[in-house]
């Protein structure tokens, strides 16, 4: 095994070792051949499925792309293999950006990826891209990164804030929300925790900054599988059956 693969597999099993978001993704196309003999995440967390509903309402090829949270790099180098030009990720995990260092090395895209490991400053960063995703991070304000000071009602105002400064940062927003802040689910943004809620602070907190374009949410097809769908009046209730993650809508503002 060539050095740059012994260090992809190295940096890999310290992801699957190491903090609360450890084994979160699914293992992207582009690194499978090499990690063949790595383990799934324990928890699914549908990234195909969500990737499908993005590429079919976003134009990704020859687009820069920034990914804030990258993680395990699933939908970065998702994105870059269907023509997406360059990717920056941004990265506060050590481990999960030593990861994406050394798949970037081993897949030789230093040309088209960029890591930056650190948590990306909604206030301070600068750099403008074609789309950003922002998916599953605001409500971990106060906890992952940020005033750890922070009421609900605080965390409430940030994440609005962070939406409204990502106009600066990027074109098109793909975005993702959980119900309950800094996880905890007795620490909940909602009072009901129910679609409807989280749709209503999510597009009247961005009015006159974005227009929501998409909202998908997740289903089961008659095969029993996981796919995202236009938001609707059949499909907008609350399915506690498939879980709180399969319950947060994926937005695209532009």
């Amino acid at each position: 095994m060539s050095n740059l693969l012994t260090t992809l597999h190295a940096t890999f099993e310290r992801t699957r070792l190491g903090s609360k978001h450890a084994c979160y993704q699914e293992i992207p196309a582009l690194l499978a051949p090499h990690l063949t003999d790595a383990a799934l995440p324990a928890l699914r967390r549908y990234e195909s499925a969500r990737l499908r509903y993005i590429v079919d309402r976003v134009e990704v090829q020859e687009k820069s792309l920034l990914d804030i949270g990258s993680n395990g790099g699933f939908f970065l180098l998702e994105l870059l293999r269907l023509g997406a030009r360059h990717a920056t990720a941004y990265e506060g995990s050590a481990d999960h950006a030593a990861f994406l260092q050394a798949a970037r090395a081993a897949l030789a895209l230093e040309a088209r990826m960029e890591v930056r490991g650190r948590y990306f400053d909604f206030e301070r960063e600068s750099g403008h891209y074609d789309m950003a995703l922002l998916l599953n991070v605001l409500h971990h304000v106060g906890d992952d990164y940020g005033d750890r000071t922070l009421s609900v009602d605080g965390a409430r105002r940030d994440i609005v804030r962070s939406l409204e400064r990502m106009r600066d940062h990027c074109d098109t927003l793909v975005f993702q929300l959980g119900f309950n802040w800094k996880g905890d689910r007795h620490a909940g943004l909602f009072a009901h925790g129910s679609i409807a809620e989280l749709v209503d602070f999510v597009t009247s907190g961005v009015r006159g900054t974005w227009q929501v374009r998409h909202i998908g949410v997740a289903e089961r097809d008659s095969d029993g599988a996981i796919v995202y769908r236009d938001l609707d009046e059949a499909n907008g209730h609350r399915k506690d059956e498939l879980g709180e993650f399969l319950n947060r809508p994926i937005f695209v503002l532009a």
